[in-house]
């Protein structure tokens, strides 16, 4: 249900909306804010969507703000997401993927592959 209600919200972005918010979000020079900020404005794109947008279209490393990923940093998923929170994370994670010598992808998928290995399901 909830996959066709998100589909229905995406199909409800007009496409020359969708093509200027992208564009923008992902153009040099534009702010970490403006970049993930803008994506929220489309219909059906929520912070960790946008996030994961960011991560494999833009230059720049992002981290995919995911449930497993704040989990294996024993960092609780906040009530409601908002961007100083989205920027120590990914300034958290960069960090890390410095210290570690990994990509963000690496250190990406390595966080959600420990949740899904340690976590227990409720």
């Amino acid at each position: 249900m909830e996959e066709r209600r998100n589909k229905s919200r995406h199909a409800s972005n007009e496409p020359e909306f969708v093509n200027e918010v992208i564009r923008l979000a992902l153009a040099p020079g534009t702010s970490p804010r403006l970049a993930i900020e803008t994506l929220t404005l489309l219909a059906g794109v929520e912070w960790p969507t946008a996030s994961a947008i960011l991560h494999f279209c833009h230059v720049a490393p992002y981290p995919i703000l995911d449930f497993r990923a704040l989990w294996s940093l024993s960092t609780d998923v906040p009530a409601r997401y908002a961007y100083p929170f989205w920027r120590e994370y990914s300034d958290f994670t960069r960090g890390l993927a410095e210290r570690l010598g990994v990509n963000m992808r690496i250190l990406d998928r390595a966080l959600w592959k420990y949740s899904e290995v340690h976590q227990k399901s409720d």
